[in-house]
């Protein structure tokens, strides 16, 4: 049996180049390779006939989204570790080995930093961990308003991913996220492998399923965002301040983010986020926020778009 299941979940994928460089540079480990066809259907039964004899195939009859996808393949792995893989990102070389490495002597859930790739050629490493308490508290506080992990960048216990039911299947997007904050809220931490990197891959068209957006998408943030909030009342416990200010961070991004789509949701989220943490101080730096409380979200909005198109980024969602 392998130590280390890969699941990819594809929906209508062009090729599988990506994930066959990922195969050779980490070749040194023996790991299961699953690749879940997302319901793709027989228009795109030869790129799957294309994937390397190596590879487990197993195929969805309709389209289920990323989150079922990949509870489709964790409920077939054989591994005590499971990784996570987008079929159009990739794993630098080594990254399974460093990351096991340390699984097998952290009680904490090892990842490796995103190096975000964009189609310019240029990249950045969000750097976001660093200076970032070990404790699920701080994690949780950090992760809900500034990813600073993304989730096919780490390893996971096997039964871990049973316990919490792997990724809730009624999220149309975020259910990553969800994924991250019911690990932390479970009592368990993350800790960074700085020796390796996930490998996220943006496209000049920008179709990455965190992109977009519609009132689904909207109330699927939402819903992740009531659920955090939900755990604490639900215990009985009173929410730490910095979890609360940290949530409250989260819902203000989600606001701004449907300020053009949906003006009167987004002030709605605003206020719920004023009311979760009154006089929260809102994200960015010094100039923007100056911006922001000179000319509204507008401004800032505007500032930001062009700063992106300068730097050749695409829009994005919250993605670590």
């Amino acid at each position: 049996m392998s130590e280390i299941s890969v699941v990819i979940p594809a929906f209508r994928p062009r090729d599988f180049a990506a994930l066959e460089r990922s195969m050779v540079a980490n070749a040194d480990v023996d790991a299961e390779w699953i690749v879940v066809d997302d319901g793709s259907g027989g228009g795109y039964d030869y790129v799957f006939a294309a994937l390397p004899d190596t590879v487990r195939l197993i195929r969805l009859a309709e389209n289920r989204r990323q989150g079922a996808a990949r509870n489709a393949g964790l409920a077939q792995a054989r591994g005590d570790w499971i990784k996570f893989l987008d079929s159009d990102d990739e794993l630098d070389a080594g990254h399974l080995a460093a990351l096991l490495k340390v699984a097998e002597t952290s009680n904490a859930i090892p990842f490796a930093p995103t190096q975000h790739v964009y189609a310019g050629g240029s990249t950045a490493v969000n750097e976001s961990w660093r200076g970032l308490e070990a404790t699920p508290e701080a994690q949780l506080a950090r992760l809900l308003h500034a990813p600073f992990l993304h989730h096919c960048g780490a390893i996971f216990p096997r039964d871990l991913l049973e316990r919490l039911s792997g990724y809730d299947e009624g999220l149309v997007t975020d259910e990553d996220g969800d994924l991250l904050i019911r690990v932390l809220m479970a009592g368990y931490t993350f800790i960074p492998v700085e020796s390796v990197h996930y490998l996220y891959v943006h496209h000049n068209d920008g179709d990455r399923v965190s992109s977009d957006g519609g009132t689904a998408k909207l109330a699927a943030r939402l819903r992740v965002c009531d659920r955090a909030e939900a755990a604490f009342a639900d215990t009985g416990q009173m929410m730490p301040q910095a979890v609360r200010h940290g949530l409250a961070l989260r819902l203000d991004k989600i606001a701004l983010s449907y300020w053009h789509e949906d003006r009167a949701s987004a002030r709605a989220v605003l206020e719920r986020a004023r009311a979760l943490c009154p006089g929260y101080r809102v994200p960015g730096r010094w100039p923007l926020r100056i911006l922001r409380a000179l000319g509204g979200p507008e401004a800032v909005l505007a500032a930001t778009e062009v700063f992106r198109s300068l730097r050749g980024r695409p829009k994005g969602g919250m993605q670590g």
